[in-house]
This record gives C-alpha cells, sequence and structure tokens, in this order.
C-alpha cells in the first residue's frame, strides 16, 4: 500500500446515500479510471470507509461515511534497466524509440500501474503529451504488440501526433519487420491477403475469416525470405495494413509460426523441435526493423532502423551453425 500522501478521499453527501461503494467512490475521487479498475482496486482492498477495509464495490454507503482510497502507484522504467527505450532520434516534435521487448506500450485503461511506453514517456517529457488516443496512451502514436522489440514514434505534440495518426490511416508509412519462424517456406516471397476479425472465444486474439460482415477488416503482409535454416527460416515482412496481431495471425496461417508465440501457435511445431542447446527463447521473435514517414514538420522523408536485439540474433547465429539449409 502506498503511503498516505497518495490517498484520495471524500464524504459521502445526503445525495449520495443508499448507492453502491463503487459508484459513489467514481463520482466523488478524482482518480480518473474506468469502474472495472476502480472496481479492482475495491476488491484489493485499496479503499476504506470509516477507516476501515470494505472490499465490496457493491456495498451500499450512509451519508457522511468517510472515504479514503489509495490507489497502486505507478511502476516505473528504472533508468538502465532491459526495460528502459532506447531513442533513436529525438527533436521537438517526436521521437523514434527502439522498444524492448517485455515492455508494453500503454496500460489498459487510465490507472494502470504496469510500466510501459505511455508512462515512461511522461516520467521522461512530463504529463503534457497529446492524449487523442485515450488518456493512457499520451504521447504513443501505434503499438507493437508487448514481445515485440523495436522502432516506434511518439508525439509530443498535438499537431504532429493528428498528422502521424493520418498517415498511418492512409497507409503511407512504410513498416518493415523481421521474424523467425517455423518451417521452410516453399517460395522466396508471397503477399498474403486474409481478412481478420476479432475471436469471440478468445477476446485477446484474432483469426482468419472469410467473412466481409461488420466487424471483420481487410489485412495484407508481404513476406520474403532472408535466410533458410533446416526447418527454419528469417523473414523479412512488410504489412500494408496495421491490424492487431496482424503478422501473428497471417504467418500462422500459411504454416509459419513465429517462434516463441504462444498464442499463434500450428500442430507439429514448438521449443521441442530445436537442438539440445539453444538459447532460451521467453518471447515472440518479432522485431520491428525500421519505419519510414513524412516527418510532420520538415515534410522531409525519414527512415529509422534498429537491429534485432541479442536473443533474436542469438537463436538465428544458433539456426545457423546447428541446422544449415539442406
Amino acid at each position: 500500500m502506498s503511503d498516505d500522501s497518495d490517498t484520495l478521499r471524500a464524504t459521502v453527501p445526503e445525495a449520495l446515500a443508499g448507492t453502491r461503494l463503487d459508484l459513489v467512490a467514481l463520482e466523488l475521487l478524482p482518480a480518473e479510471v474506468s469502474r472495472s479498475r476502480l472496481g479492482t482496486w475495491i476488491r484489493d482492498g485499496r479503499l476504506r470507509v470509516d477507516g476501515k477495509v470494505v472490499a465490496t464495490p457493491g456495498e451500499l454507503v450512509a451519508e457522511g461515511q468517510e472515504l479514503a482510497l489509495t490507489p497502486p502507484r505507478q511502476q516505473l522504467v528504472e533508468p538502465g534497466s532491459p526495460l528502459e527505450p532506447g531513442i533513436l532520434y529525438e527533436d521537438e516534435a517526436l521521437a523514434i524509440l527502439d522498444k524492448p521487448a517485455g515492455l508494453v506500450m500503454h496500460g489498459t485503461s487510465a490507472g494502470d500501474p504496469q510500466p510501459s511506453v505511455a508512462s515512461w514517456l511522461v516520467q521522461r517529457y512530463g504529463s503534457k503529451l497529446p492524449i487523442a488516443q485515450g488518456a493512457n496512451r499520451p504521447g504513443v502514436v501505434h503499438r507493437l504488440d508487448r514481445d515485440t522489440s523495436g522502432v516506434c514514434v511518439v508525439a509530443f505534440q498535438p499537431r504532429v501526433f493528428e498528422d502521424l495518426m493520418q498517415q498511418f490511416a492512409d497507409r503511407s508509412v512504410a513498416k518493415e519487420y523481421r521474424a523467425l519462424v517455423y518451417g521452410e517456406p516453399r517460395f522466396e516471397s508471397d503477399w498474403i491477403e486474409k481478412r481478420l476479425m476479432s475471436d469471440p472465444r478468445r477476446p485477446n486474439r484474432v483469426r482468419i475469416t472469410r467473412s466481409w460482415d461488420a466487424g471483420t477488416r481487410d489485412a495484407a503482409t508481404f513476406w520474403q525470405v532472408i535466410e533458410r535454416f533446416h526447418g527454419y527460416a528469417a523473414l523479412r515482412l512488410r504489412p500494408k495494413t496495421g491490424r492487431k496481431h496482424q503478422i501473428r495471425a497471417h504467418l500462422r496461417s500459411i504454416d509459419h509460426p513465429i517462434v516463441g508465440d504462444p498464442i499463434y501457435r500450428a500442430k507439429n511445431y514448438g521449443l521441442g523441435m530445436l537442438p539440445d542447446g539453444h538459447p532460451e527463447v521467453q518471447r515472440t521473435l518479432l522485431h520491428a526493423y525500421a519505419l519510414r514517414f513524412e516527418h510532420p514538420v520538415s515534410g522531409e522523408t525519414v527512415t529509422f532502423r534498429s537491429d534485432p536485439p541479442p536473443d533474436f540474433e542469438g537463436l538465428a547465429r544458433f539456426l545457423r551453425e546447428k541446422l544449415p539449409p539442406r
């Protein structure tokens, strides 16, 4: 629990007597979070009523009762830690970051205490970042998955933010990724053009669909073999669209899932296939290698690149030595 200086306090007025605790707290306490997150905090014992912890969001309150809420403190990205983003470029308008694997771009909602690129931006640049995508996403223009490393752009000014968002919407931003995948592709390159939709049985996933109904989205990914190994390949990927989990779901759909992906897996593929002594794989081996766009201020076309990190290159080197192409 945080110290008392973090505690938010309020007194229940007559007009809210007999109302649910979570609704009253949402109304009176300036926590700026969703009802769902506030309910979680209450169940975690972070709300006291007249000095006593009440862990039931539906408890009814009475006039004059004193509420005291102690939100969890924001977890910071410590300087020099493995989760600290690298800065590839920076000016008054924007910055290009090299995001490490394991760091989310932003919390799931306002008040999420987990460390993120968004909270790191506030930590480093202050709280006056553009929030057109929501209070939990200050400065964040586009997303990379938690386990995806590599290049991303963040904005410091509202007009720069809007310009970059429009470039992404217009599909004029060129994105390039690297991936280590299972299987040996039949061709040297090809397009995957398969529509995506949210998986109704697994809300955190997407799936391929032939439907054109509402809620389905077009998606296109170009892939090209960079290097072949026996049973594996290193790919260059250029997504034309930017859908959730697009590259991962598309590669799974052609039976070349990404090594280490815990969600989009295919039968007969898994880390157990790797020879003894292989480097430990702790994440989906997908890396955002390059980003090209028009700088919103100068109008110049700029390109930024980030080489894959040691875990990616370490497995590639191992495959090159142990499983050369036949």
